[in-house]
C-alpha cells in the first residue's frame, strides 16, 4: 500500500508534468502560450490526429491519382494504334473507363474526328460542342474545338451555327485568319461572292502590314484573287 501513497501519485504526476513542461520550454515558448496549450492538450491532439489522417489520406490519393492519369495515358496510346475498325469501339472505353483525365477528353476528341472523318457530322459537331461547353476558352484546346465544330456544322450546312463558331475563332490569337476563311468559304458556298470578298479584306485591314501575318496575308490574298476569277465568269 506504501507503493500507492498519496505522496507517491502526486511524485508521479508532477515528474510526468515536468518532462511536459520541459519540452515545451525547449521550445522556448512564452509562458501563456504553454499555459494554453497544457488548457488545451486534448484538442490539440484531436486536431494532430486530423491533419495527420489528412496528409495519408492526400498521399494516397495523390498516388492513385498519378496511377489513373498514367494508366489513361497508355490506354490512349494503345486506342489509337488500333485499326479503323476497331478504333472507335476503343476510344470508348478510355473515356468510359478514364472520364475524369486529360486522355478521356482526347479520346472524345479523337471519337469526333473519326465522326468527321466517316461522314457522321452531326455526332461530330456534338462531341465538339460539348466539350467546348467544358474547356475555357485560355485553354489551348479551345481554338481546335472551335474549328472543329465550325468544320462539322458547316459540313451539315447549318451555316449560321457554323458562322457563330467562326466568328469566335477569329477573335482566337493564332486563329484569326482560319475564322475569316472560314465565314467566307460559307457565304461563297452560298453564292454571296461580294460578302466573301469582304469578309477576305476585312481581315487584310486588321492584320495590316504585321509581319507575323505574312503566311496567313499570302494565303488571304491568293483566295481573293481565285474569287474575283469566279466573280468575273459569273
Amino acid at each position: 500500500m506504501a507503493g500507492e501513497s498519496a505522496y507517491t501519485k502526486r511524485l508521479t504526476a508532477e515528474t510526468k508534468m515536468d518532462k511536459i513542461e520541459e519540452l515545451l520550454e525547449h521550445f522556448n515558448l512564452p509562458p501563456e502560450v504553454i499555459t494554453s496549450i497544457r488548457k488545451n492538450q486534448k484538442l490539440i491532439i484531436f486536431g494532430l490526429v486530423l491533419l495527420l489522417i489528412f496528409t495519408v489520406t492526400f498521399s494516397l490519393y495523390t498516388s492513385y491519382r498519378k496511377k489513373i492519369v498514367q494508366e489513361g495515358a497508355s490506354a490512349l496510346a494503345v486506342a489509337v494504334q488500333e485499326p479503323p475498325e476497331k478504333r472507335m469501339e476503343a476510344l470508348a472505353a478510355v473515356v468510359e473507363k478514364y472520364g475524369s483525365t486529360t486522355s478521356a477528353q482526347w479520346a472524345r476528341i479523337e471519337i469526333a474526328n473519326l465522326n468527321m472523318k466517316n461522314g457522321d457530322y452531326n455526332s461530330a459537331a456534338q462531341e465538339y460542342l460539348n466539350e467546348l461547353k467544358e474547356t475555357d476558352d485560355s485553354n489551348p484546346l479551345y481554338g481546335l474545338l472551335l474549328f472543329g465544330a465550325g468544320q462539322a456544322l458547316e459540313s451539315e450546312k447549318k451555316y449560321d451555327e457554323a458562322a457563330a463558331q467562326y466568328n469566335l475563332l477569329k477573335e482566337l490569337k493564332g486563329y484569326e485568319h482560319i475564322g475569316y476563311i472560314g465565314l467566307a468559304r460559307i457565304e461563297e458556298v452560298q453564292g454571296n461572292f461580294a460578302k466573301a470578298n469582304t469578309t477576305y479584306n476585312n481581315f487584310l485591314l486588321n492584320v495590316g502590314d504585321d509581319p507575323s501575318a505574312a503566311r496567313a496575308r499570302a494565303e488571304i490574298e491568293s483566295r481573293i484573287a481565285r474569287l474575283k476569277m469566279k466573280m468575273s465568269k459569273k
